[in-house]
């Protein structure tokens, strides 16, 4: 039986930027960075946003547009809060 999600993995092509993304919106709190070393694919880093474990790794694009996403679930009190914080980083 499933017990729960682990993870989930982005192939970004900006470590960094994706980085400033997560702790800046999300508050992430990053528990790993393989630095320049590649263990799996490709540099990659760890981060926890509250229960959820988010991996980043460095890769190219998907080759075609799609509707992949994710969709984090907030109180609508914090909507003006998130909405700065994705504004601040010019997204």
């Amino acid at each position: 039986m499933i017990e729960g999600l682990s993870h989930v993995t982005f192939m970004v092509r900006d470590l960094e930027r994706m980085a400033a993304i997560l702790t800046g919106i999300f508050d992430a709190r990053e528990v790993y960075s393989s630095g320049e070393q590649t263990f799996s694919t490709a540099r990659e880093k760890f981060f926890q946003v509250g229960n959820l474990w988010i991996a980043i790794m460095e890769g190219e694009a998907l080759p075609v547009r799609t509707y992949n996403h994710i969709a984090f679930k907030i109180r609508d009190s914090k909507f003006e809060t998130y909405e700065a914080r994705i504004k601040a980083l010019g997204l």
